[in-house]
């Protein structure tokens, strides 16, 4: 995946609401919304960090939507965000995208979840009701349950947005396992951001704290693995204003892409609110200014920074010509990823047997394949190799008797008995017995099956020879054979 870095800069805001955009991220939610996106990569923008980076601040300043922070609430899921910019009149609303992994019935509850919201201030009950039905411990009436699950919370905002954007927000890494978070939270989270962010079209919008040691942060660490070359990778640092003073020249240098960490989509430098400024429920605009009043202190002007590396609204500016750029690019890949998947689900359904809705079609089938295997042993026993239409089954390589063709079996071995017989049961010397019956003289180690008279018709086995006691309870010569079989 290769973007243009200056291309995505260019423009600001204008041209960027343009009915093309708009149809294509309409296209792309489209897909996510029918699970194209289990089977097929789909272009996007992640925001994902370490726990408290500062990652709800930034997605609540790039689309003013107000999301809960108190609780945690939003951290507990991925939740996807779609801007939509229209003159129509403003709509929000909220839907579940259940992960591949729920069952038939579980899916199809999450699937019927829709809420359509007056307000935002609607939107913490939105998301507990979520929370409830994915069955995420806390929320509602659940007492039990996992503490993350991987489906997703759509929110859907169409209006006057100012933006055509989507992006999405997964829960932040957890660094350490505690009595609310367990071991198997740690594993949940790490698997989720790990599933999106391997995806070549996926877009890294990397949270790191300006306060921590960048080399330290595992998000940085996630982002080599799967993005060695920083191609996809845009990182957005945060909290800038908790530094000392006189480190300013050291995070400038991150955000100047000359550090050791580099990116090819660069870095951007943010002042999320202060705690005051959330509990005063600063607007969008005096954000903005508070950020513009920040990095025009002494201490950060003098380390020359780009002005449109900076600030939360050039960060929106930029993300949308990427994210509009990205799509383009990838679009037509998808397009042909999606007509190669179904001519191979054509091929695959083609091949499956007629469909039997009903006991009647079941009966039928059960009859057919009766019938199938009557009419297979009735050629087996006739010797019918060619005529048949079980050709196939007893199809043979060379000149073998193959092991399906069972009269071929039987007459051969008959054959090599009857050679057998011929060549090695006839022509041996032969005894007189006091009784006045003849017998055939025997190699060392056979003994006979039967002895008939003088007919000399005799059959050999190799063992040893009866027992000086078996031969004490040898019956006379009518009933030699009975003795023989006992023996």
């Amino acid at each position: 995946m290769t973007v243009d870095k200056h291309a995505a800069t260019d423009g600001g805001l204008a041209g960027l609401q343009s009915d093309r955009s708009s149809e294509h991220l309409r296209q792309v939610a489209s897909l996510r919304a029918r699970g194209i996106s289990n089977s097929i990569d789909l272009p996007q923008l992640v925001v994902c960090g370490d726990q408290s980076a500062g990652k709800s601040s930034v997605l609540e300043g790039l689309t003013s939507i107000p999301f809960p922070r108190a609780d945690g609430v939003c951290t507990k899921f991925a939740t996807e965000v779609i801007l939509e910019h229209s003159e129509q009149e403003q709509s929000i609303t909220a839907s579940i995208l259940p992960h591949s992994s729920r069952d038939v019935r579980t899916r199809q509850k999450l699937q019927g979840f829709h809420a359509s919201l007056r307000g935002y201030d609607e939107l913490p009950k939105v998301i507990s009701k979520a929370g409830e039905l994915m069955g995420l411990k806390g929320y509602g009436n659940n007492t039990e349950g996992p503490g993350f699950v991987e489906d997703v919370l759509r929110i859907k905002v169409v209006g006057r947005t100012g933006l055509h954007l989507s992006i999405c927000d997964l829960p932040g890494l957890i660094s350490v396992a505690s009595e609310e978070q367990t071991e198997e939270d740690v594993a949940t989270v790490d698997r989720m951001v790990d599933a999106y962010i391997e995806k070549p079209r996926t877009i890294i919008l990397a949270i790191v704290q300006a306060s921590n040691d960048i080399a330290n942060q595992r998000i940085v660490k996630k982002s080599k693995t799967f993005d060695a070359a920083g191609q996809r990778t845009v990182g957005i640092i945060t909290k800038p204003d908790l530094i000392n003073k006189g480190t300013e020249a050291r995070i400038a240098s991150l955000a100047k892409n000359l550090d050791t960490t580099r990116l090819k989509l660069g870095f951007f430098l943010l002042k999320n609110p202060t705690p005051t400024e959330m509990q005063q429920s600063v607007t969008a605009v005096q954000r903005a200014a508070n950020e513009r009043f920040f990095f025009d202190s002494a201490g950060w002007r003098e380390q020359k920074l780009d002005p449109d590396r900076l600030g939360i609204d050039k960060l929106r500016e930029f993300l949308q010509r990427l994210l509009s750029q990205h799509i383009e690019q990838e679009l037509p890949k998808v397009r042909d990823e999606i007509r190669t998947m179904i001519l191979s689900t054509e091929t695959d359904l083609n091949a499956l047997p007629v469909e039997r809705p009903s006991v009647a079609h079941l009966r039928m089938y059960l009859s057919s394949l009766a019938m199938q295997f009557h009419n297979l042993s009735v050629a087996a026993l006739n010797g019918d190799y060619h005529t048949s239409s079980f050709g196939q089954f007893f199809s043979v390589s060379g000149d073998e008797v193959g092991s399906t063709r069972l009269r071929a079996l039987v007459h051969q071995t008959n054959t090599e008995y009857a050679t057998e017989m011929r060549t090695k049961g006839d022509g041996q010397p032969q005894k007189k017995r006091a009784n006045g019956t003849m017998t055939c003289e025997l190699p060392n180690g056979t003994r006979p099956f039967a002895s008939f008279g003088s007919s000399t018709s005799s059959a050999f086995v190799t063992g040893p020879s009866p027992s000086s006691d078996d031969n004490k309870h040898a019956p006379a010569a009518t009933t030699e054979l009975e003795w023989v079989r006992q023996v």
